[in-house]
């Protein structure tokens, strides 16, 4: 089984230079049986817009094969208005939805399974314990095109949200980009993003995206029930409980 990933810096790949970030779908074959294949093509600060202008759309169809699935998160960068060749509007009739619908059915074209992802919440508390909303109406802009293409829809937004909103304002730090100097030699003046991800905050989106994975109506969307059937929920290929020193010293 493979799965295909589009999407921005939330998403990508990162390597040692810039530790500790960490796009949550590292963390992804963590969770599927072995042999599923993880192909990433998010990119820091693309949009859905600049993903289809600069040929990343093109380049990942290339490589699609049938019944490959597909996920699409986009919205951080379309957000930026003041950025014209990024910026999409997700209202109605906007370009940010004809983006999305434009993935969607290119990757039918291929008899490929397409899944929606809303955005992963930034990390701005108005109170201790409550997040405010910065992605205006794109959630629910995305929400809406998969319910006109008949296609899932995770809602990553209102899961991230709850969780780090449990976590509070102190507490979420250690999920992101933010903390102070002499930590990690990569940032050794420290870091006050709170959009980015670090590989606990990874770790933890790719947790609630599974979780929501296995709640989805299977029954309405057979053609995705492999997703399910492929999660490593049994712990039958974990190798926790062998301990390498005293197997290497016994």
């Amino acid at each position: 089984m493979r799965i295909i990933c589009l999407g921005d810096s939330i998403m990508q790949f990162n390597d040692w230079t810039s530790f500790p970030q960490s796009g949550w779908v590292q963390f992804l074959d963590r969770f599927f049986v072995p042999g599923t294949q993880i192909l990433n093509f998010a990119r820091n600060g693309r949009s859905s817009k600049s993903f289809i202008q600069e040929g990343r759309l093109k380049l990942a169809l290339s490589k699609t094969v049938p019944e490959d699935f597909v996920l699409i998160q986009f919205a951080h960068n379309d957000e930026k208005i003041q950025d014209e060749s990024r910026f999409s509007s997700p209202e109605k009739g906007g370009e940010f939805r004809k983006n999305l619908a434009f993935f969607i059915d290119s990757f039918k074209e291929k008899n490929a399974l397409p899944l929606l992802l809303t955005p992963v919440t930034r990390r701005k508390f108005s109170s201790p314990y409550k997040i405010e909303n910065s992605h205006g109406i794109y959630p629910d802009a995305i929400k809406d095109v998969a319910l006109e293409k008949n296609i899932p829809c995770l809602d990553l937004t209102a899961a991230t949200t709850d969780f780090f909103e449990k976590k509070g304002d102190e507490g979420s730090k250690r999920y992101f980009m933010n903390f102070g100097p002499g930590i990690f030699e990569n940032f050794p003046e420290g870091k006050n993003d709170n959009s980015h991800l670090r590989p606990e905050g990874a770790f933890a989106v790719c947790s609630l995206f599974v979780q929501l994975l296995k709640k989805l109506d299977f029954e309405h969307f057979s053609a995705y029930k492999p997703l399910k059937d492929a999660l490593a929920l049994n712990g039958i290929y974990s190798d926790k409980e062998i301990d390498d020193e005293k197997i290497m010293w016994h």
